[in-house]
């Protein structure tokens, strides 16, 4: 779990990536966030908490971002292909909203898998 420690600026460059990153999860079929068994892997903003994304400022203002996901079984295409998608369609939103010099490492991470009737 990350979070903003001078809550009186506006949103951070964190929270803007892992923003963009929870945009990302909602676009790639067949994947869903998970905040963990525990709850920890989320973002916190002044006014946002984004599920299933760890975005941590590396000091040199750059954001790695880390997402945890669960997969819907059969899942619409290989889980490597789906990582490399989420991270495409990530670097794109970031580019567009003029952040990708402040995106860095994305890491993806599938935590666990359901078929429909799990999800219902």
């Amino acid at each position: 779990m990350t979070s903003d420690s001078d809550a009186d600026r506006s949103v951070s460059r964190r929270v803007v990536l892992a923003h963009l990153a929870g945009q990302a999860i909602d676009r790639t079929p067949g994947v869903t966030a998970t905040a963990g068994p525990a709850g920890r892997w989320k973002t916190i903003g002044a006014q946002h908490t984004i599920p299933g994304v760890v975005a941590v400022e590396d000091g040199r203002g750059r954001v790695d971002i880390e997402v945890h996901l669960v997969v819907l079984w059969p899942p619409p295409m290989a889980l490597e292909q789906l990582g490399e998608q989420f991270r495409g369609r990530l670097r794109r939103s970031a580019g567009t909203a003029g952040m990708s010099e402040r995106l860095g490492a994305v890491s993806v991470a599938f935590d666990d898998v359901r078929s429909d009737t799990e999800l219902a």
